[in-house]
């Protein structure tokens, strides 16, 4: 016979440097996979506009929005077109940069809020998890294959 047993356990806190390695390695994670699936679709697309002869200087210069950049720019729209000069990689660089650095400020923030939770799991006394022990023992075991037998 099997006796299921119904153990409880209090959490009173969460390790906040746990929460900050994890969460890191999550953001890092899904920054690399933006990066990734951004590239794609951005090399795609750039190269379906030079296949088809598309000039993305026209189509954004004659849009309302590019006549309003003229208007108050009161001069030439950059150069819209897909090159890797100066300016380009600088970007990418930048973007990447920041990326990594929100990385860790998100975690930072994730590691502020489980201090917090800490608190409060302080001052109410933990939370309590309850689950069912699921460990078989041998004896019962023995007896269901006698019981077989």
């Amino acid at each position: 016979m099997e006796v299921t047993t119904i153990q409880r356990r209090t959490i009173k806190s969460i390790s906040e440097w746990s929460v900050f390695k994890i969460a890191l390695v999550a953001y890092l994670v899904i920054f690399i996979i933006t990066v990734i699936i951004f590239s794609i679709i951005a090399l795609i697309t750039w190269a379906g506009f030079a296949k088809s002869g598309i000039n993305l200087n026209n189509i954004i210069g004659n849009s309302s929005w590019g006549q309003l950049l003229k208007a108050f720019g009161g001069g030439n729209l950059p150069n819209f077109n897909f090159s890797l000069g100066t300016g380009g990689i600088i970007g990418i660089v930048l973007f990447i940069v920041f990326g990594l650095i929100f990385s860790v400020v998100y975690a930072a923030v994730a590691a502020f809020w489980t201090w917090i939770l800490n608190v409060i799991l302080k001052i109410s006394g933990g939370i309590e998890v309850r689950y069912i022990d699921r460990t078989v023992r041998l004896e019962t075991v023995v007896e269901e294959n006698k019981a077989v037998n």
